[in-house]
């Protein structure tokens, strides 16, 4: 009943992903979620270990994109300084907004992983459409407020599995 919420994967941080492993299964393009996936919450201090990551993942072969809720201003700004492409105002968990990023990166649903911190936006979406799917804990308990009813739900689907 819950398994169109469930991630293909879950790890404790970006960090702990296998990239070779999924290169080699044939994914290209990665989707990735910003707030309390790669920076806390509506925060725009890059770590170097980030700026690692996102090099290493480019050097295996992949094209990486930032993909949020946020605003536009923020996510194309972070985008700028990371070097990389984005899609701000996302809309997810819409399919609309998972079939228009696909479609913005040139991407399909058997090439591309979406990475997140969140079960009804990030995992929710990107399995509704078919994307390989990560789940990564928050890297901060600092959220908007809207995302806090988000996480208590994730809590009671936790309790009932």
């Amino acid at each position: 009943m819950f398994k169109i919420l469930a991630p293909n994967e879950s790890h404790n941080s970006i960090y702990d992903i296998d990239l070779i492993a999924l290169y080699r299964k044939g994914y290209r393009n990665i989707l990735i979620d910003v707030d309390n996936t790669i920076l806390p919450w509506n925060s725009n201090q890059i770590s170097s270990n980030l700026k690692k990551w996102l090099i290493r993942s480019q050097d295996i072969g992949f094209s990486v994109f930032l993909f949020s809720n946020s605003k536009a201003s923020r996510i194309s700004e972070l985008a700028d300084m990371l070097q990389i492409s984005a899609i701000p105002k996302g809309g997810k968990p819409f399919t609309f907004a998972f079939k228009r990023a696909l479609k913005h990166i040139d991407g399909n649903e058997e090439n591309t992983i979406m990475i997140g911190d969140q079960v009804f936006t990030d995992i929710w979406g990107g399995n509704l459409i078919g994307l390989y799917t990560i789940l990564v804990n928050p890297i901060s308990t600092k959220e908007f407020w809207g995302t806090k009813i988000n996480r208590f739900l994730e809590k009671l689907l936790a309790n009932r599995r």
